[in-house]
């Protein structure tokens, strides 16, 4: 191959949009109605806990999420010839993470927002303390919905639970979090350290959501390391593709790819992330499909 060609250039992508949004569509469903079930309401409990839960699931089941992460779990599965059912609780926990790591971004405290997918914050819609407990009860549960799913399995429950939980904490969306913190106050960002920010912050999330399916799935140690370098790649591709997506040139966000680089840049970075993604699953067969697709569909998306 030249260097003048890129890897996506040799994909099939003229469906993929239309696959990849059949697909989230199916497992958003999926996933919605696991979370519904595993969160159900209560009506002989106590009215703060009635409330708490009310705030929980007001925003996990919220209309207009992506369900990104968990759609990405159960595309592994598919590709590696296992039941969705199968890592069907580790996707709903990998959407409790990421729902606990928004409620929690909201927060006066960090980017003090009011809205989130045209809808009031949990904070707004409930109180602040209330939406705190909502992110914590979110991220704790995740962990004991885990325990409980694989407890037959405890090799592969620990495993999975040492991925999500590393992908959380310090060496993940906290961490991230923190750097962000100090970019927001108008420090110095260099772009290694904005690409780190954001390897942690949105990336290692991703990473986890393949990465724990693949494990829950018994997959290869050589397919686990093929589907961690993939879903790298994509996790970084999917912010450095917000960035693009949010691009101001009137008043540039500093911080993000575009201020730093120019967009005409930013969208080469982007196609050059797309095809390490590309390349880190090239030996794998038609099964893996839907991951090639949905590489091409993240990086031509327009929302």
């Amino acid at each position: 191959m030249s260097s003048s060609e890129n890897i996506a250039d040799h994909v099939d992508g003229s469906k993929n949009l239309a696959h990849v949004l059949g697909f989230m569509e199916s497992s958003a469903k999926l996933v919605h109605d696991a979370l519904n079930s595993q969160f159900a309401s209560r009506d002989d409990r106590a009215e703060g806990w009635q409330r708490l839960n009310s705030a929980m699931r007001y925003s996990l089941l919220q209309e207009g999420a992506k369900r990104f992460r968990p759609s990405l779990a159960l595309m592994v599965a598919d590709a590696l010839g296992e039941s969705q059912d199968l890592v069907l609780p580790y996707a709903g926990a990998v959407e409790c993470v990421h729902t606990y790591s928004l409620i929690h971004d909201d927060l006066p405290s960090m980017d003090n927002d009011d809205f989130r997918r045209g809808q009031p914050t949990c904070h707004k819609k409930f109180d602040e303390a209330t939406a705190i407990l909502a992110g914590d009860a979110l991220l704790t549960d995740a962990f004991a919905w885990l325990g409980e799913a694989y407890a037959k399995r405890p090799e592969v429950a620990v495993r999975a639970i040492v991925e999500l939980s590393r992908a959380a904490g310090s060496h993940g969306m906290v961490g991230g979090q923190a750097i962000d913190l100090r970019a927001q106050r108008g420090d110095a960002t260099e772009i290694e350290e904005l690409r780190l920010m954001h390897q942690l912050k949105t990336g290692a999330l991703i990473r986890a959501a393949a990465v724990g399916s693949a494990i829950i799935c018994e997959a290869t140690e050589d397919q686990i390391e093929d589907l961690s370098d993939y879903s790298a790649a994509l996790g970084l591709a999917f912010q450095v593709a917000d960035d693009l997506l949010d691009f101001d040139q009137a008043r540039p966000e500093a911080g993000s790819y575009c201020a730093m680089l120019g967009p005409e840049k930013t969208r080469e970075f982007l196609f050059e992330l797309t095809d390490e993604a590309l390349e880190a699953i090239i030996d794998w067969d038609e099964r893996a499909e839907t991951l090639r697709s949905l590489v091409l569909y993240n990086r031509d998306r327009s929302r």
